[in-house]
């Protein structure tokens, strides 16, 4: 399939384009600049330079591909308006489209804080983060109504690979100060999932998720926030120290003091996914060993 995807050179977005490539498609990564996108280039990922809040800037290169994978996240202000023009440019470019498909990425913290485990049928509390953006995950569904196949997706905290995501500051605060440094005293869970895992995942969503489906994507563990600092400490050589910071107030640090256990047992029914890695604790001295190579 012809896939244009958004996010390239980020985190998530490469490890998705190129499991795309790997499975046999031709993809189109939108980048913010050829450098960011070399390694790609070099894999046989195309490339188009660009960003968000400019979708005039890539719609000419995007036209005619059949999947619009959209993986980007911007943190700004300006963030849920480059969104909300992601959503209505893929709406303009695939309707009309044979086999039209568009996958939005959404993330856990829309859950809010669950009382038990939470999946895709439980009501959403979204923290201040991502407040908007149920809204836009309704207007990613609607895109049915143009005859598109569209697709929402929630992964967990990402773990893994040489930027190490979200949990790797424990990393970096270990070796900093000799601890590894939570928000607040860490008792909350984090719902997690490896990004070879989750770009392995959306490969099944572009191939074959149902229309109008929502899937969480995350590992079975149900580790709390402390543990996997704990395990953290340790792969860094500090003896599971910890340290327990105040929050900022900030609604990052809300999002990261949320107690959420999230099953993604749907995922795995429908679509056969099995993700290889399934505790962060047991791999940290792998995980640790690896981001470590690249800082």
């Amino acid at each position: 399939m012809k896939v244009f995807l958004t996010g390239g050179s980020g985190y998530i977005g490469s490890a998705v384009a190129l499991a795309l490539k790997k499975a046999g498609h031709d993809v189109l990564a939108l980048v913010r600049s050829e450098a960011k996108g070399e390694p790609l280039k070099q894999a046989g990922v195309k490339l188009v330079t660009g960003d968000l809040g400019n979708p005039a800037g890539y719609a000419g290169a995007a036209w005619g591909r059949a999947a619009f994978v959209h993986v980007a996240q911007e943190w700004s202000a300006q963030g849920p308006e480059f969104d909300r023009k992601t959503i209505a440019s893929a709406r303009d470019l695939l309707r009309g489209q044979v086999g039209a498909t568009f996958i939005y990425t959404s993330g856990c913290w829309v859950q809010g804080p669950t009382n038990d485990i939470a999946d895709e049928s439980t009501p959403l509390k979204p923290v201040r983060a991502v407040s908007w953006r149920p809204a836009h995950e309704q207007a990613a569904l609607e895109m049915a109504k143009d005859g598109i196949r569209s697709v929402v997706v929630r992964p967990g905290i990402v773990y893994g690979g040489q930027r190490g995501g979200i949990p790797a500051m424990f990393f970096g605060t270990a070796l900093k100060h000799g601890a590894a440094q939570t928000v607040g005293p860490g008792e909350n869970h984090w719902p997690l999932v490896h990004i070879d895992d989750l770009a392995e995942l959306y490969v099944r969503l572009v191939e074959r998720a149902p229309a109008g489906s929502v899937y969480y994507a995350v590992d079975a563990s149900r580790l709390t926030q402390r543990e996997i600092a704990e395990a953290a400490s340790r792969a860094a050589g500090k003896d599971g120290k910890v340290q327990p910071q105040k929050p900022d107030g900030t609604p990052y640090h809300e999002a990261l003091m949320l107690d959420q256990q999230i099953s993604s047992e749907k995922a795995r029914n429908d679509l056969d996914w099995r993700p290889r890695h399934e505790s962060f604790v047991e791999e940290a001295d792998q995980l640790f060993t690896l981001w470590h190579s690249a800082q």
